[in-house]
């Protein structure tokens, strides 16, 4: 049996959860006089709620090759992959068995020329490629195999956009702690100001982390953006590390000719550690 896809639209995406719904054309094709209808389901998705969602639109059974044209709405999903969140990237499958034939009596065939994407289709932020067809054999218990076709879409997030939207945040948590570098500890009410300020935009990295994890499955490893706040974490820290050392060096050990070096080159030593770090990270784990 030969089979066309042609997608209208796609709406409801959510990567993060992986789920999304298609609009699309379905075209069934065959020669087998004994096949009456296509008797197509989803595999990885059901029609949508609306009564129209499943709408045969065209047959010809009268000569030797039968047809079916059905237009689809359905509601899918896919096992999301977001361990390099907050770039989102992956595949939209439209996977249709028969529900009765088994691969003994009925091999899909895709009909690549007839398939495709509305060309004007877009969903700002995301960039579609070029959609594949797959077949392969589905096993069930009992000795039961169906053919299984696949229609493939490749979407991936604008990088920049996402950039904007999770990464630029914490980088100015850092950026206002940073500034606590500038503060003299000759006075304890300066000391506690730097204080402050690490101390104020940590909890709010922290804050910030817990609101992006309620929106992120868990997948009982670190994704990219987790690597990426540990280094957050990690310069937010030495901050508070090195005001703690200027303040020792000024008010304890008496020894205010070492502040200065101590500030300078824990400023340095606070951007080299997290960089290597989350560099670490990326390539090791």
């Amino acid at each position: 049996m030969q089979v066309a896809v042609f997608v209208n639209s796609i709406y409801n995406l959510n990567m993060v959860q992986g789920t999304y719904s298609i609009d699309c054309y379905l075209t069934f094709r065959w020669t087998d006089p004994s096949i009456e209808i296509a008797n197509f389901e989803l595999m990885n998705g059901a029609p949508s709620s609306s009564p129209d969602s499943v709408e045969k639109i065209y047959e010809n059974k009268s000569g030797p090759i039968k047809e079916e044209s059905y237009r689809l709405r359905g509601d899918f999903r896919v096992t999301p992959n977001n361990v390099d969140y907050p770039y989102e990237s992956g595949v939209l499958p439209i996977e249709i068995e028969n529900t009765y034939l088994q691969s003994s009596q009925l091999i899909f065939v895709p009909l690549t020329d007839e398939s495709g994407m509305e060309p004007g289709f877009v969903i700002p932020g995301w960039k579609f490629g070029t959609p594949a067809f797959s077949v392969t054999e589905h096993s069930y218990p009992g000795n039961q195999s169906f053919s299984q076709i696949s229609y493939n879409i490749p979407i991936t997030n604008d990088a920049l956009a996402s950039l904007l939207q999770t990464i630029v945040p914490p980088l100015i948590f850092c950026i206002i702690a940073s500034l606590s570098f500038l503060i003299l500890v000759k006075e304890p009410v300066l000391v506690s100001l730097r204080y402050t300020l690490s101390t104020t935009m940590f909890i709010s990295a922290v804050m910030y982390h817990f609101g992006q994890l309620a929106l992120i499955p868990g997948l009982g490893v670190l994704k990219l953006f987790d690597k990426f706040m540990i280094a957050v974490y990690l310069f937010l820290a030495l901050t508070l590390a090195v005001t703690t050392f200027c303040y020792l060096a000024e008010h304890q050990w008496q020894r205010p000719e070492l502040v200065k070096p101590i500030n300078r080159y824990g400023f340095v030593v606070s951007i080299i550690i997290p960089v290597v770090s989350f560099w670490l990270l990326f390539v090791l784990i």
